[in-house]
């Protein structure tokens, strides 16, 4: 089956959508400032002087994140591995653990592990690294039970026909997986994994409800001298900086390691759809070609 030949005008199209989008994002942002301003000035002053403040707790921020998610990593992996096995009481186990913690909210097993600790200190650690330990596991658990399920699903994804193939040819069961399985799971599971970690990165905003000192809580007790918008928009910067980049390595990574052939019809005739209209009738909405023939347009959907 021949490929369809990229229209000519989609790169062009794809650099004025971005343009339309950045100019759209700055008239909001200036009349979102401009209505702040309109009933009490921001002190751009104390932001200013402020703003290197709030590294340290946004630098603890990251460190818990990046801790209990590369320890997640391990745990949701061998989870994964459990999910699939032939065993059955180990799979149902697996499973149970899985559902246990994916059916809970984040905040309450973040309580739940904050009592428990708080009846039994082991190691009668201080209070601030009880709380610090607390928020951690609580991360790590939840993560861990998240990202099992994210490579159960890459490890089935791969066809059964392939792994028969490498039985046929010889290959035992580890090197099945690590030849055969592990390498095409590995490209499925990426982009839903550094996804996960942006999640995890905002959810470690909940911890500021049992005092660890990270960037939320530290926006909690500045917010005590009255400068409540200009706290919070420090916050919305700093955790815009942590989040946007990785969003633009999860794109970059998604094209590196996409499976060949996989979606990729889809994304041709979503190129050519989007370079046949305009830009401006892609922002409003309108489909000014069936207007043009006097047909009904296609109904719009919000996801």
């Amino acid at each position: 089956m021949g490929t369809e030949a990229r229209p000519r005008q989609s790169r062009f199209y794809q650099i004025w959508e971005k343009v339309a989008a950045v100019a759209i994002i700055i008239l909001a942002a200036g009349g979102f400032l401009f209505l702040l301003n309109y009933t009490s000035p921001i002190k751009w002053d104390y932001i200013i002087e402020k703003f290197p403040s709030f590294l340290s707790p946004a630098a603890l921020t990251l460190m818990i994140t990046v801790g209990s998610y590369g320890v997640g990593m391990a745990i949701g992996f061998s989870l994964g591995m459990l999910r699939t096995a032939k065993f059955r009481p180990v799979r149902i186990l697996a499973t149970g653990w899985v559902e246990a913690i994916r059916g809970t909210p984040l905040f309450v097993q973040i309580l739940l592990l904050f009592a428990l600790f708080s009846y039994y200190n082991p190691g009668d650690l201080a209070l601030p690294t009880r709380l610090l330990v607390t928020g951690f596991l609580a991360m790590m658990i939840n993560t861990g039970a998240y990202q099992a399920e994210i490579f159960r699903a890459g490890l089935q994804s791969v066809a059964a026909g392939q792994v028969e193939a490498a039985r046929a040819v010889g290959l035992g069961y580890w090197g099945t997986m690590r030849s055969v399985v592990f390498p095409q799971a590995f490209r499925v599971v990426i982009p839903p994994l550094t996804n996960e970690f942006i999640l995890m990165l905002k959810a470690s905003a909940l911890l500021s409800m049992i005092n660890v000192k990270e960037l939320t809580y530290f926006a909690k007790i500045e917010t005590f001298t009255g400068n409540l918008v200009e706290v919070y928009m420090i916050v919305t910067v700093l955790y815009l900086i942590m989040t946007v980049p990785l969003a633009k390595i999860i794109a970059h990574l998604e094209r590196r390691y996409r499976i060949p052939g996989l979606g990729m019809q889809q994304e041709t005739r979503a190129r050519q759809t989007r370079s046949s209209q305009s830009v401006t009738v892609r922002i409003a909405g309108l489909d000014l070609s069936q207007v043009r023939r006097g047909l009904p347009g296609r109904e719009r959907t919000f996801i």
